[in-house]
């Protein structure tokens, strides 16, 4: 399905009916999942962007719109250009390892990275799986329609700032404070525009912003020790100055128009 042709009234619409979804998580999901890492059951409400987009993809063409939308998960042929999986897969690791950097010379009380190897590609599956739940959905019914109205860079803020406000509740059942919090929601309105980046410049492959949105929470969880560590705030003037970059070298109007090609 064309989810370009898509209005932003739609867009509306998928963000009510995610959250109205949610709602019923967030009642029961302070309990902690048995992981090593601070998810509270709430964080399941990753797959409802997915079930809401199945949902609309069915009730605007049926089966075919449903698969359309599968297909699109596992579609390499808009990647033109091999080079962008470096971005997707090692941009948010190298950014947190800045952080991390950033934080030893502001001497915070820092344990020795502890980078459990063999649990990497186990998290990335599961982050995997929870990318798709949500980047199907955030992408084809918020991204597409947004960007046909707005510039690239405010449909990442927008879209952006929705996904923040979104994962405020499960943040709160976690035991995070207020400023780590809002710091965070900084963080990921930036991420956002950097899956927008991505995403335009790779003709626009959900499967990219999928790859990102897992290897970004692989980072946060294993680096340094499970997210024991993790500062929002020294990340949020890292990832600032990356999106500064970005939007001077490739534009805010559609984050794609290189300046430097001739």
């Amino acid at each position: 399905m064309r989810t370009s042709a898509l209005s932003p009234k739609t867009s509306l619409y998928f963000c009510l009916m995610v959250f109205a979804f949610s709602f019923f998580l967030w009642l029961v999901g302070d309990r902690a999942l048995s992981l090593p890492i601070n998810l509270p059951v709430s964080s399941l409400m990753a797959f409802f962007p997915l079930v809401t987009a199945c949902i609309f993809a069915y009730g605007k063409e049926k089966g075919q719109g449903v698969r359309s939308l599968f297909k699109r998960v596992i579609d390499f042929s808009p990647i033109r250009r091999k080079a962008w999986f470096f971005p997707a897969l090692l941009l948010m690791p190298a950014a947190l390892f800045v952080s991390y950097l950033f934080m030893s010379l502001m001497d915070y009380p820092l344990p020795e990275p502890e980078l459990h190897l063999p649990m990497i590609p186990v998290f990335f599956a599961v982050f995997i799986i929870g990318a798709v739940g949500e980047e199907v959905g955030w992408m084809a019914f918020v991204v597409d329609p947004l960007q046909q109205r707005w510039s690239a860079l405010t449909t990442g803020i927008v879209c952006g700032a929705i996904w923040a406000v979104w994962h405020i509740v499960p943040f709160i059942q976690a035991g995070h404070d207020v400023a780590w919090i809002v710091w965070h929601g900084v963080v990921t309105v930036f991420l956002r525009i950097i899956i927008v980046w991505i995403y335009n410049n790779t003709g626009h492959s959900v499967l990219m912003a999928i790859l990102f949105h897992a290897s970004a929470n692989v980072g946060f969880f294993l680096f340094p020790n499970y997210g024991s560590h993790y500062d929002p705030m020294v990340t949020a003037f890292v990832l600032a100055a990356i999106v500064g970059i970005i939007v001077f070298l490739w534009g805010y109007r559609t984050l794609s128009a290189y300046r430097y090609v001739h």
